[in-house]
């Protein structure tokens, strides 16, 4: 039988690892860390033995690289916290100002101006301090500072 793919010479292979490991270091997903490896340690043995075609490493490689990543990706991830990040302009119970934005009153939060509806029905004007208590749907939910 002919082979396809001519064997692939060790460097090749060292740089195709060495190239997924830096792209690991980018995205971290831990997937292209396990194929890095892989392609580099079927890199490594083509120092010590000849492979029989390139077909036969290009299958090393994946078969390996999808093995380590199988078995350690959880591992890996375990650290890695899953929960977002709260924005600090969504986190409420702080105080705001009635500012004039646009033609209309609009209560300036964290460095953002939000339109907004009294909690207490109360009226209010430019200038009043108010306490955030809600944000939803881009409205904050206020209530005025006695």
């Amino acid at each position: 039988m002919e082979n396809i793919l001519p064997v692939i010479p060790a460097w090749i292979m060292l740089t195709i690892g060495f190239a997924l490991l830096g792209a690991e270091l980018l995205m971290g997903t831990f997937i292209l860390l396990f194929f890095g490896v892989a392609f580099i340690l079927v890199g490594v043995s083509g120092f010590l033995f000849d492979w029989y075609s390139g077909e036969v490493q290009l299958l090393m490689a994946m078969l390996l690289g999808g093995l380590l990543t199988y078995a350690l990706r959880g591992f890996f991830m375990k650290g890695m916290d899953k929960d977002d990040l709260p924005l600090e302009t969504m986190q409420t119970g702080d105080t705001g100002a009635i500012v004039a934005h646009g033609g209309s009153l609009s209560v300036m939060y964290k460095g953002t101006t939000w339109t907004f509806k009294s909690v207490d029905g109360a009226v209010l004007f430019e200038g009043d301090e108010v306490v955030v208590e809600t944000l939803k749907n881009n409205v904050a939910y206020v209530k005025k500072v006695v």
